[in-house]
């Protein structure tokens, strides 16, 4: 499907009925015979009428899935982003929507808060566990389909910190047994964290669009997200991962837990970390990941997660793994598994 044609039939030619039967319900007599006068001012009102339901998706979509304005992440063709650190505006939703250009989100605010929580699958097989999951959960939620799966996005009623989000997600693909990164991958986040391809547009490694399942046309996709079912904080409480003790390898693991639990199982953040970087006494060190000239880089051994400073990011030993080998969620995990002997 071509750029123009996606946002000519979403929000220009699927709407000139709707926009004349909104016009008439306020008095205007659109269906009657006009004059050539008569005629020019009604293709005014109608035009008008799509401007502003365009202006109106727009800034619904920036409110569902922006959490911070003062940046935004730009995707590259190889897959990659890379931070522009100006001001977000309604110009950059609509250039994206149109295909010139294709955003990523922050879930993170400027106070470490989110506003939602998304499970990316990474294959078929996952992304069939999240359809299961999505059919099996009292939680309203949105499945989008991606270039090889899918994400599912849970809104919240009220912005909830990074730590609360990501362990909802955490604690959802744990109990449903599925294999997939959580975002957000931070608990909290001095640079921008870990963003998102924002719905709608062009994925420039695939160069297409992905739609989200059982919304009916894009239209109607850009209307449902722009005011999405919200998930009550009281509920957002019950799924709440907690980090796992260490299990020594003698001990089989009981129950049916995804790869990336017994990962995390296996090995700790320091562990891991500790033979990549040179850590103090208080876990800090020079981060890996860039040209550190004063010690960013920290473990936080309580809550076994590591964090830069300086604004790389941070996570599990899994998203260590990751950034340190540029691997993606699923090779890196398999990678672990295999080098600490979990089956």
């Amino acid at each position: 499907m071509g750029v123009p044609r996606l946002w000519h039939d979403c929000v220009g030619k699927t709407i000139c009925l709707e926009a004349l039967a909104s016009i008439s319900k306020h008095g205007q007599a659109l269906f009657l015979s006009p004059g050539r006068g008569e005629e020019a001012d009604m293709v005014e009102r109608i035009e008008n009428h799509k401007q502003v339901e365009r202006q109106a998706i727009m800034q619904g979509l920036m409110e569902t899935f922006v959490s911070r304005r003062d940046c935004f992440a730009v995707q590259l063709k190889d897959g990659r982003y890379y931070c522009n650190k100006s001001e977000l505006t309604i110009k950059h939703i609509e250039s994206h929507l149109k295909g010139a250009l294709t955003l990523g989100v922050y879930l993170l605010d400027q106070n470490g808060m989110a506003k939602f929580a998304v499970i990316d699958a990474d294959d078929e097989q996952e992304l069939e566990r999240l359809k299961s999951m999505q059919s099996r959960l009292q939680l309203p939620s949105y499945l989008e389909l991606s270039r090889r799966g899918g994400h599912l996005w849970f809104f919240f009623s009220e912005p909830v910190s990074g730590k609360v989000a990501k362990n909802f997600g955490l604690e959802l693909a744990k109990r449903y047994t599925i294999n997939a990164e959580v975002f957000p991958k931070q608990s909290e986040s001095s640079g921008p964290g870990s963003c998102i391809r924002l719905p709608f547009g062009i994925h420039l490694k695939s160069g297409q669009r992905y739609p989200f399942v059982g919304l009916g046309d894009w239209r109607s996709q850009f209307i449902e997200l722009s005011n999405p079912k919200k998930i009550p904080l009281s509920e957002i409480l019950k799924y709440q991962y907690q980090e796992p003790q260490k299990t020594s390898k003698r001990n089989p693991l009981n129950g049916e837990i995804p790869l990336w639990e017994k990962v995390k199982r296996q090995i700790t953040v320091l562990e891991l970390v500790e033979n990549f970087v040179d850590l103090n006494s208080k876990g800090i060190g020079r981060c890996p990941f860039h040209d550190d000239k004063h010690p960013s880089f920290s473990v936080n051994i309580k809550e076994n997660y590591w964090h830069c400073f300086a604004g790389c990011g941070g996570g599990s030993v899994i998203d260590f793994w990751m950034k340190l080998n540029n691997l993606e969620f699923k090779d890196a995990v398999s990678d672990l598994a295999e080098r600490l002997g979990i089956r």
